[in-house]
């Protein structure tokens, strides 16, 4: 699991990416909105906690601005903003959970467990594309109603390009989407899987390699 602690208080922020890390979490921290705003549209994160009052960009403008690409990531809101109108705002604006400061660090945990989960409950259906459709925790792929085999890190693959359809993916992204997984993933290997991707999906599914920039999953022209 991984997550993104937007917190300007340094002491602070430190103290939640170690509680995070002992429950399980990948932790990243970052202290400016402007910063965490660009770090959102090109890294992917299963959670995100998220101060308002922050340098150069409130913490309320970055989650407008992740609510508006149609970016579902969980959203843990953590500030000294605690009268009610600041949380009806916060939560009107997309955010999933609010937790006033003072708050304890065990209750932040719990709560972004309880978000992680739920979102992971909420995803449990099959993702599909054109002609693919791929089962939640199965190791195959339906590829216009046939059964194919797939590679673990085929799946994870297609599994990421899947929950991006239509959107642009880079390389890099894949790498660090991937690279909590036991063994490294390098830049050849996503070459690799995604040549293997192409050849087992056929013409199910349009897979793009954008040059330069990345790949791209989408159902491709309608078919008869």
């Amino acid at each position: 699991m991984k997550a993104l602690v937007v917190e300007d208080n340094p002491n602070l922020a430190t103290s939640i990416a170690t509680f995070l890390t002992e429950a399980g979490f990948r932790v990243e921290t970052c202290d400016d909105g402007q910063a965490a705003e660009q770090w959102l549209r090109h890294l992917s994160f299963d959670l995100i906690l998220l101060d308002l009052g922050l340098p150069n960009l409130d913490g309320i403008h970055v989650l407008r601005r992740l609510r508006a690409r149609q970016d579902k990531t969980p959203v843990l809101i953590i500030s000294a903003r605690d009268d009610l109108d600041q949380r009806v705002l916060g939560l009107e604006e997309g955010a999933d959970d609010y937790l006033g400061k003072p708050f304890s660090l065990v209750e932040v945990v719990a709560r972004a467990k309880a978000l992680v989960r739920r979102a992971k409950q909420f995803g449990e259906n099959s993702l599909q594309c054109g002609g693919l459709e791929l089962p939640p925790d199965s190791p195959t792929v339906r590829v216009d109603g046939e059964a194919v085999a797939l590679h673990r890190r085929e799946r994870e693959v297609l599994e990421y390009l899947l929950i991006n359809q239509g959107r642009l993916v880079s390389k890099g992204q894949i790498i660090d989407r991937l690279s909590d997984l036991d063994d490294a993933i390098t830049p050849s290997a996503v070459e690799t899987y995604i040549s293997r991707l192409r050849k087992k999906i056929g013409q199910a599914a349009q897979l793009r390699t954008v040059r330069g920039l990345g790949y791209l999953l989408d159902a491709g022209e309608p078919r008869p």
